[in-house]
């Protein structure tokens, strides 16, 4: 492998590591484990602080709301990129920000010492300047016109009245015919000061393996190219990256459950290539973040160069739609948590949301597979759609939701989803890209399809 030896420094942090106490097989651990609940102080506190410049008083109160009384306050040590946390029983966890990487938690064990012996690499320069470019690619743009009926509703968002234990919307943008008609942010967010993707950055790792399907370096219907799986008669051989992107793999996993590996400091090969099938692959749906993580595995085993590897999202996605404020992270040997670890702006993913609604093109440039965009709508047959309140259904596409039969919301329908309300849907009917993303407490649940249905009413009306 090409710059293989950018990994020896961190596979010396593997000696470090001590056994998150709960950590189970496939990533899972408890999350009320203490090293767990550390490490999301850790990792929280520091993409806030450096990827979004966020203030630490706010941080305590918003992006660590459900966790801030747990444990002492997080150490930030500005001009070193990094962040500290203990447990209760006074063990240090550390999370590092590098520049064009983002920040990576580094084991248990691990001292700041070892913070020069995560994997970075230098990432080259978008070729523009956002603040000089027109929308979409850049940020000039006229201001979106007044329009009652739909700032009305983008408002009802961020209701004055919504309680602590309410959705807490950070940011709302509306696309219509590739212009910006409405955009809000709550106090202390604007368009540059962006939050965690969660599970949205599912979606991103199905744009990532369609440059590749598009290069032909990778194939959908191939054994996915998972080198721990390639051992004569291993029956893993016969998942293919279709059943990957539509959560069919038959792998044991406690599903949306990957504490050990977000919080824990596991590294994502020990957790997801380890495991054998529960179920004959394509033939059982679990929303599994191990589906998406190997999909990024098998992008790292075929690229074979670890350079290459980790500036893919921004030379082949996030630099050609000028999602310059986003970034994908990786644990500390290097390997994307792609299920996940992403921090992005709301107008990075109404950019995203723009290239899905052209089937892979922006700005008259083809980047996703002719039909790449009809695949991550299309549902996957092993999945049984969620009824929704309010009627319709929720079903699972290729790591995309669809919205089904949901009144006031055209079928064809399709959006990223992540926890705590991140949220990019596309209607191409309508040619219209709705994003909201959020912090919202732990027990509340966004409503985006009742949200996008009231936004396309309103775009309905003749104001202004």
């Amino acid at each position: 492998m090409k710059n293989g030896a950018l990994l020896i420094g961190c596979l010396l942090l593997a000696l470090h590591a001590t056994a998150v106490e709960s950590m189970r097989a496939a990533g899972a651990a408890d999350f009320d484990d203490p090293q767990v609940i550390a490490g999301f102080q850790a990792i929280f506190t520091c993409g806030a602080r450096f990827n979004a410049s966020r203030p630490l008083a706010a941080i305590l109160r918003e992006e660590l709301a459900d966790v801030a009384t747990q444990l002492p306050r997080p150490l930030v040590i500005a001009d070193a990129g990094i962040v500290t946390t203990r447990t209760p029983q006074g063990q240090e966890r550390i999370a590092a920000w590098r520049p064009g990487v983002g920040c990576t938690l580094l084991p248990p064990g691990a001292t700041r010492s070892d913070v020069i012996n995560l994997p970075f690499v230098m990432q080259p320069h978008p070729g523009f300047d956002p603040t000089l470019t027109e929308w979409p690619q850049g940020d000039l743009m006229d201001p979106p016109a007044p329009h009652d009926a739909l700032d009305a509703v983008v408002t009802s968002a961020f209701d004055p009245e919504v309680q602590e234990s309410e959705p807490f919307t950070v940011g709302v943008v509306v696309v219509a015919d590739d212009r910006i008609v409405a955009e809000r942010y709550r106090d202390g967010f604007d368009p540059w000061s962006g939050y965690r993707t969660w599970s949205t950055a599912k979606s991103f790792t199905h744009a990532l393996v369609g440059t590749l399907v598009q290069s032909g370096a990778l194939q959908l219907d191939a054994p996915a190219p998972i080198p721990e799986w390639q051992l004569e008669d291993d029956p893993r051989s016969a998942i293919t990256l279709r059943h990957l992107l539509q959560m069919s793999s038959g792998l044991a996993s406690e599903g949306a459950n990957s504490n050990a590996i977000y919080f824990g400091g596991q590294d994502v090969l020990t957790a997801t290539t380890t495991t054998g099938l529960e179920h004959a692959p394509g033939e059982h749906f679990r929303y599994a973040n191990n589906d998406t993580l190997l999909l990024t595995r098998a992008i790292r085993h075929v690229l074979a160069d670890d350079l290459a590897y980790l500036r893919l999202p921004n030379v082949a996605l996030f630099h050609p739609l000028g999602m310059t404020s986003t970034v994908m992270e990786t644990d500390h040997r290097g390997n994307f948590i792609s299920s996940s670890q992403v921090y992005t702006t709301a107008r990075d993913l109404a950019r995203f949301g723009l290239l899905y609604l052209h089937d892979g093109s922006f700005g008259g440039r083809r980047i996703l597979p002719e039909g790449w965009a009809e695949l991550a709508r299309t549902r996957a047959p092993a999945h049984e759609p969620q009824e929704l309140p309010g009627g319709g259904f929720m079903g699972y596409g290729h790591h995309f939701w669809r919205f089904e039969g949901v009144p006031g919301v055209p079928d064809g329908t399709f959006t990223t989803a992540g926890h705590k309300g991140q949220f990019s849907t596309v209607v191409p009917s309508e040619g219209v890209v709705i994003v909201r993303t959020g912090i919202d407490p732990d027990g509340t649940r966004w409503n985006q399809a009742a949200f996008v249905a009231r936004v396309l009413e309103a775009l309905e009306t003749d104001d202004p």
